[in-house]
């Protein structure tokens, strides 16, 4: 699968990351089945790894729905997780920034990097934790 889920409970912590070109319907399912997942707790701090993605699929129809689908699993929670995209390249970045502006109304602190590091670093993590992105 393109793209892959690690949940950390110890970490409070999911990493999600995109390799290759993640056709929409895919791209949705993954995260529907992320938070249908048991381990999953809406309160874990999201890291999500485009650094070896290929975005040029992603539309932005799929974009709003995502950022539709959010703002129904979290309801009405008054603050959120951080949610931090690494995204060296541009069109990967571009993509994330737009997803940022169609979320603005869900409860999470959301930010992208063009560094992995940084991004670790934003969530409060130790940088350590960049060697376990797979």
């Amino acid at each position: 699968m393109p793209i892959k889920s690690q949940i950390k409970p110890q970490q409070r912590l999911v990493i999600m990351s995109h390799v290759g070109s993640v056709p929409d319907r895919e791209f949705l399912y993954s995260y529907k089945a992320l938070f249908d997942d048991a381990r999953y707790d809406k309160s874990f701090n999201m890291l999500i790894d485009l650094r070896r993605a290929d975005s040029s699929a992603r539309s932005p129809n799929t974009l709003r729905d995502f950022a539709a689908f959010v703002r129904q699993q979290f309801g009405d929670a008054e603050l959120g997780p951080k949610v931090a995209v690494v995204a060296p390249e541009d069109i990967s970045f571009g993509l994330a920034r737009m997803y940022e502006a169609f979320s603005d109304s869900v409860p999470w602190e959301f930010m992208v990097f063009r560094d992995a590091t940084a991004a670790v670093s934003w969530l409060g993590l130790p940088e350590k934790i960049v060697d376990d992105i797979e």
